[in-house]
């Protein structure tokens, strides 16, 4: 009983440090994640461990965001909030589970796990979008606190966006010319605003208007259900016809293109469908395309002597430049062979 005691004490007194200290457990988080680099290739299953440590220190940068929304009021009640939280812990662990299966089943046992970790996730996040109602799914699914600015904000006093657009309209128009002016105290942060004038607002009829956003609305479903279905029409391509094949490689580059001309789609429109939220996961969404450079098999035959070939330039031509490019030439093949699946991002 008094251990207990001591353990409640104790986590308590974390609770509260991690609540009024968060830059400090930043600092601590990252220290750990570093040290899962710096274990790589200097242990025995360092690739095991250093995953490991990659892992558990993201399930605390997790846990400690839920420390600081928990004791200082931010949580918002949201449905589907423990499949979020279990989606986002298996996102966390997926290649650490890889590695362990790999290590102790071989090749047959990794690939299993993928299936059963791709099915789950799959099926989970169509079920948070067609259930549950979310828009989209960003990676990780429950997003990273951002610290820094929540600091700044309560030191600042700041309102929020969304608070100033709650209180009443945002803008009035001139009686005269017609000019819409935005009103001083709806003004957005310094650092999100377009410095852009107003628009006139367009009056539609009510039923077209409210077909249009239907029509809108079902077709980012469409968009958002393609490009989550992606991973398991991958898989289930790759098994068909082969690592080696290039149609599993081009029917995810057909998902994910398609995905992303529908949600652009939406957003060419007069009637402002697509949230700022979502404009900044669509456009980390093309910017990992980027990543189908380094994926198998384009990576095995075009892009793989052309990355050696500019680090070993780097290497010899750069100070201390090999210290980093060796290293990264040696463990370049494990990393894109664990790390840059089509259902990685």
């Amino acid at each position: 009983m008094p251990r207990s005691l001591r353990f409640s004490d104790f986590y308590n007194n974390y609770r509260n440090w991690v609540s009024k200290n968060p830059q400090v457990s930043t600092d601590f988080e990252t220290t750990a994640r570093w040290l899962s680099y710096f274990i790589a290739g200097r242990i025995n299953s360092s690739h095991v461990v250093s995953e490991l440590i990659y892992c558990l220190s993201n399930l605390l940068v997790l846990h400690n965001d839920r420390i600081i929304c928990e004791l200082r009021h931010l949580n918002t009640v949201r449905s589907g909030e423990k499949l979020r939280l279990y989606l986002t812990v298996l996102e966390y662990s997926e290649v650490f589970l890889e590695l362990s299966a790999s290590k102790k089943w071989g090749e047959k046992g990794r690939w299993l796990v993928i299936c059963i970790i791709q099915l789950f996730k799959c099926i989970s996040k169509l079920v948070l979008v067609h259930h549950y109602k979310e828009s989209m799914i960003q990676y990780p699914v429950i997003s990273v606190l951002e610290r820094r600015a929540l600091t700044e904000t309560s030191d600042a006093g700041c309102i929020s966006v969304s608070e100033i657009c709650q209180r009443g309209s945002v803008s009035f128009k001139l009686k005269r010319s017609g000019r819409i002016i935005r009103k001083i105290e709806a003004s957005p942060p310094a650092n999100i605003r377009s410095w852009k004038p107003l628009q006139k607002e367009i009056i539609y009829d009510p039923v077209s208007l409210e077909n249009i956003e239907q029509a809108l609305l079902d077709r980012m479903l469409a968009a958002e259900t393609i490009y989550l279905v992606k991973p398991i029409a991958h898989l289930g391509s790759l098994i068909y016809f082969g690592q080696k094949s290039w149609k599993p490689y081009i029917l995810a580059l057909m998902f994910d293109l398609c995905s992303l001309h529908l949600y652009k789609s939406c957003d060419k429109t007069k009637i402002n469908t697509l949230s700022i939220k979502q404009k900044v996961i669509i456009s980390r969404r093309t910017t990992h395309l980027l990543l189908y450079l380094i994926r198998s098999p384009f990576f095995n035959r075009y892009s793989k002597d052309k990355i050696n070939d500019l680090l070993n330039s780097m290497s010899r031509n750069v100070p201390f430049a090999s210290l980093i490019c060796n290293q990264f030439i040696k463990y370049l093949p494990f990393y894109q062979s664990n790390y840059f699946y089509m259902w990685s991002s």
